[in-house]
């Protein structure tokens, strides 16, 4: 695996930037960047952007993270996504998060966008401006995708081009450039070109991030299943022969600081930050998914989640429950409901012995909570890994956009994603994943909702990749409860998308009017964006 040598460069990128933004004496220099400053720094920014902030972890555990029946019980993922309740202030978080940023932290897109512009046409800076170009569209994807229609050509280029009201270009335009921006940015990448010096994802190694771009390409291909699939075979194709990941020694990850939460220029990983607070965690892990993973003997199961006392070392509990028990799905809640709410399916306190020491432990703690292995503050950040590229071509088998054999595909990816738990200083066992996979052969006619399901598995850390799948495969069966109809926003159904921010209509009112007509004339979170149709 790649050597991460330089998260501490982390500190400096974002002093540079600070300093940058406030040089109000120099106004005929770019007033968000300085024009000194090294490329190589602004890599681990964007980066780093990605995973470090706690905060933003939290909106996309609250939309789509409530929608998606893998956590639960956290007051804010209940009260507005399990409960289907709007929130402005979070629709545009995300927005703001991308394009402005967000309390002095730096806005993702304004910085990649910056990076792409200012290492255009500068043969040294080749290769950085190739990942600039991919980094781009690895952000921007995730935005259409919360989004739909997003300000994508014109976007972050006030200080390029003066454009202070971007347009808001279609999802269908966006997607054509994505695939133009992925191969071109491939191709250009070269040993002949100095490398980058401060990258986190693969310390500057050419190869590596090709097969990135190309296994990128092949996520956002599938995305096309519904709208375009012939447009989506081509893509396919053409993403696999160029060349995807292989093995886990491919996957595209950031490997965190063990640094608890912390303003501005933090190393730590924000969704173990959010997971875990002080001596527990707000959030619990549903019936749903350690059903499933249960159900299919997945030695995942642990590596996903555990109960704790509620002690200072969060002393773990569950072989004894289990014990009690017999299995893990008493251990757990269903998914869109506060404990607190269920009229039926609550337990009583229990007494375990605990190190030698009979203990009552009520309801609460006995149900799952996030693991220790996911809550550490130093764990990776997975941005795509080999078994996803596995599962896509598994799929792509079974529709017929490449030859190959789904079942190999499928078992490759069921193996890489046990054994990539050894990126979490997890010791998998040596025949784990050759038995899980031995277990769950894909079965003529469910192949789709095989691969749906384990997709949704998988992505457990990542709720808007989770979304995104659902929504262009419809698999696995994830139900909306609206457990809470009273108060319920979204007429009972899932959301398909994220509303504008409000603030949109007053700073950009042409273009978001616009983008609203394509929708049908609302800003409506059950409207389909393009790819959803």
């Amino acid at each position: 695996m790649k050597n991460l040598k330089y998260i501490n460069y982390l500190a400096a990128a974002f002093t540079l930037l600070a300093v940058s933004c406030v040089d109000f004496d120099k106004l005929n220099e770019n007033p968000t960047q300085s024009p000194n400053m090294d490329p190589n720094l602004q890599i681990p920014t964007i980066e780093l952007l990605q995973s470090n902030q706690t905060d933003n972890w939290h909106r996309f555990l609250i939309y789509p993270g409530g929608f998606m029946n893998q956590w639960t019980q956290d007051w804010a993922t209940i009260e507005y996504g399990g409960k289907g309740q709007k929130s402005d202030a979070y629709f545009s978080l995300y927005w703001d998060m991308y394009y402005s940023g967000i309390g002095g932290t730096p806005g993702i897109i304004k910085e990649v966008v910056d990076l792409t512009e200012r290492t255009r046409d500068i043969p040294e800076y080749t290769n950085i401006h190739a990942m600039a170009r991919i980094l781009k569209v690895e952000n921007f994807l995730r935005l259409t995708d919360i989004y739909g229609d997003i300000p994508y050509f014109d976007a972050a280029k006030a200080y390029y081009s003066g454009i202070f009201r971007p347009k808001y270009d279609t999802q269908e335009m966006i997607f054509d450039d994505f695939f133009k921006e992925l191969k071109e940015a491939a191709a250009s990448l070269s040993a002949n070109y100095p490398k980058a010096t401060a990258d986190l994802y693969y310390s500057g190694d050419v190869d590596l991030w090709r097969k990135f771009a190309n296994s990128l390409r092949l996520r956002i291909a599938m995305r096309l299943i519904k709208v375009d699939p012939a447009r989506a075979k081509v893509e396919v194709q053409s993403a696999v022969n160029d060349g995807v990941f292989t093995s886990n020694s491919d996957i595209c990850y950031l490997k965190h600081e063990n640094v608890k939460e912390s303003v501005g220029a933090s190393a730590g990983n924000g969704l173990a930050n959010i997971l875990l607070k002080d001596k527990s965690s707000t959030f619990r892990l549903t019936r749903e998914l350690i059903g499933t993973m249960e159900d299919l003997g997945d030695p995942r199961l642990l590596y996903y989640g555990s109960s704790y006392l509620e002690d200072n070392v969060r002393t773990e509990i569950t072989p004894q429950l289990y014990a009690y028990y017999g299995t893990y799905k008493e251990l757990v809640n269903p998914a869109q409901i506060f404990n607190y709410d269920m009229v039926t399916g609550a337990k009583s306190a229990i007494t375990i012995n605990v190190n030698g020491v009979e203990t009552e432990v009520p309801w609460l703690l006995q149900l799952m909570q996030p693991s220790k292995v996911i809550t550490n503050y130093g764990s990776p950040y997975i941005h795509l890994s080999y078994a996803e590229v596995e599962f896509l071509q598994a799929e792509a088998v079974v529709k017929g956009f490449i030859a190959g054999n789904a079942q190999d595909h499928f078992k490759k990816g069921m193996e890489a994603a046990v054994n990539q738990w050894s990126l979490f200083d997890v010791k998998v066992p040596a025949d784990a994943a050759a038995n899980y996979s031995a277990k769950n052969p894909l079965q003529s006619g469910k192949e789709l909702e095989q691969i749906g399901t384990q997709l949704w598995i998988l992505n457990v850390l990542d709720p808007v990749e989770t979304w995104s799948n659902w929504r262009r495969m419809e698999q696995p069966n994830i139900q909306f409860y609206n457990n809470y109809p009273t108060v319920n926003q979204s007429n009972g159904k899932t959301p398909r998308r994220i509303p504008y921010p409000v603030s949109e209509q007053k700073n950009n009112y042409d273009e978001w009017k616009t983008a609203v007509d394509r929708l049908g004339g609302t800003d409506d979170w059950l409207s389909r964006m393009w790819w959803d149709k």
